[in-house]
């Protein structure tokens, strides 16, 4: 051990003596930071925020060397882009002092840009491509004068949020992520031809009984997704969740399932839905749910359906409303969970009197709610793998009385 650190202080310089070439230690002060190598150096950078690498590389030329050597990903937000502007255009050559000193930048993802600035976005990924070789994914949102642009980017573009649907979509050959209003804007207007085929994950802010059609050729396109995620369905009547649920047992691939559901009408739509594609999707681990209601207490067997998601490993479920204890009782059939969310008013005793057997992979439990009880914690005390417990009650930040050395 003592040999590796008196290696790692000291580099090796070579000296021509005659015929031989004799290594000799090149011994540094004790707080000089060239004791180290680039790489200890590089290492021990990469922990900085990126505003701080820039105040940093002055320290040394060793600093200089290796301050920006790690930074591969780049987030440009507002406040960026505030600080390179030139009255009401971006000083181009301060951009691109930037994107040569992160010369190893594989990704730039520009959707943190406001809408005030979401004009310079072609700008700024001219920039980096011309000045970035190994860039290769661009994170962004499609906005009204997109066209030109994605001529230029499309290549690269992998991900897109929120945007106007708009015929340019189709350059955009390697996307893989994106999120959008609704499924009818990854359409053309015009034609009704899919502009998007081979995804992985979409977020769509809401959904209706209007877009089946649109849905059905959505997924015969995109087997590989494997992530879906909708904000708001709205159940004023039955259609859109059954007709939506059909649809994703279609996705042999569908690993994370997140739906936000508002409930109007028959509440059994949403149970036979989550256990028609607890049956069908055979590899869904991931599943969040989002429950709202024009009531103001939702009970009996609302997500019954759970109980048929045998492979769940992770479960998030939001309830806005006052619940009795025959609505929870699914979650004790989800014998796999590893992590378990939970939003609700109110947390009940009577879920986790066996949870060390209900749940005995259980290493990550949030729980969220107006109030909780001693007991809750005594039984949550006995679940034999956790790791993690994160609990937030209203009202209440200290449970030390409940916790023993």
């Amino acid at each position: 051990m003592a040999q590796q650190i008196t290696q790692m202080m000291a580099s090796l310089e070579t000296t021509d003596d005659g015929e031989d070439n004799i290594q000799q230690p090149q011994m540094y002060a004790k707080n000089s930071m060239d004791r180290f190598g680039d790489d200890m150096c590089a290492l021990i950078l990469s922990y900085i925020t990126f505003e701080d690498r820039f105040r940093y590389e002055c320290v040394s030329k060793q600093f200089q060397r290796t301050v920006f050597e790690s930074v591969d990903y780049i987030l440009i937000y507002n406040r960026l882009i505030e600080k390179i502007l030139s009255g009401k255009t971006i000083n181009v050559q301060m951009l691109a002092t930037i994107a040569i000193k992160c010369a190893n930048i594989q990704t730039i993802d520009c959707r943190g840009i406001g809408y005030t600035y979401e004009r310079h976005i072609p700008e700024v990924l001219t920039t980096f491509r011309d000045n970035c070789r190994h860039l290769r994914d661009i994170c962004t949102k499609l906005v009204n004068d997109s066209s030109k642009s994605l001529q230029t980017f499309g290549s690269l573009v992998t991900e897109i949020g929120s945007f106007s649907p708009i015929h340019e979509l189709i350059d955009c050959q390697r996307l893989s992520k994106m999120s959008t209003m609704r499924i009818s804007d990854v359409f053309d207007t015009t034609s009704g031809r899919l502009l998007v085929k081979n995804l992985r994950r979409i977020e769509l802010r809401t959904h209706s009984s209007d877009s089946k059609e649109l849905l059905s050729a959505f997924v015969a396109h995109n087997q590989s997704l494997k992530s879906f995620t909708v904000d708001l369905i709205n159940l004023r009547f039955d259609k859109p969740l059954t007709e939506m649920s059909e649809q994703l047992s279609r996705l042999p691939q569908l690993r994370e399932l997140t739906l936000g559901v508002y409930l109007m009408s028959d509440e059994n739509s949403l149970s036979e839905s989550l256990r028609t594609i607890g049956l069908n999707c055979k590899q869904l681990q991931r599943l969040a749910l989002q429950l709202s209601s024009w009531s103001h207490q939702l009970t009996g067997s609302l997500i019954n359906g759970l109980q048929n998601n045998h492979k769940l490993k992770r479960l998030s479920l939001t309830i806005v409303l006052d619940t009795d204890e025959e609505l929870l009782e699914p979650l004790k059939l989800c014998h796999r969970l590893t992590h378990l969310t939970l939003d609700l008013k109110q947390m009940s005793d009577q879920l986790m009197v066996n949870c060390d057997k209900q749940w005995p992979r259980l290493q990550y439990l949030s729980i969220k709610a107006n109030a909780m009880t001693g007991e809750c914690l005594s039984h949550i005390s006995r679940l034999p793998a956790l790791q993690m417990l994160v609990i937030k009650v209203k009202g209440r930040d200290d449970f030390s009385d409940y916790f023993s050395d």
